[in-house]
């Protein structure tokens, strides 16, 4: 079952890194940081998802894991401006 993320790295990302983060949101926040918010399958998507962090020697801030989503739902995941 999906579960909801949300990371939040410090800088910038270009909105074309999100097919590389598991297709996660990309969305830049006020602080110079970016959050990639959005479903991941399992645990093992997730740590792979930090190890890309880690490689591309980005500063991990927080990682947030929510409720299982359900996997048949296709709710759009709300939006951070």
């Amino acid at each position: 079952m999906a579960e909801q993320v949300e990371i939040k790295i410090k800088g910038y990302l270009d909105q074309r890194w999100s097919d590389w983060f598991a297709g996660l949101e990309l969305t830049h926040l006020a602080e110079n940081a970016t959050l990639l918010a959005g479903p991941l399958p399992d645990q093992a998507a997730l740590h792979g998802l930090l190890e890309r962090i880690r490689d591309l020697n980005l500063k991990l801030i927080s990682v947030t894991c929510g409720n299982p989503l359900p996997q048949d739902s296709n709710k759009e995941i709300d939006k951070r401006s």
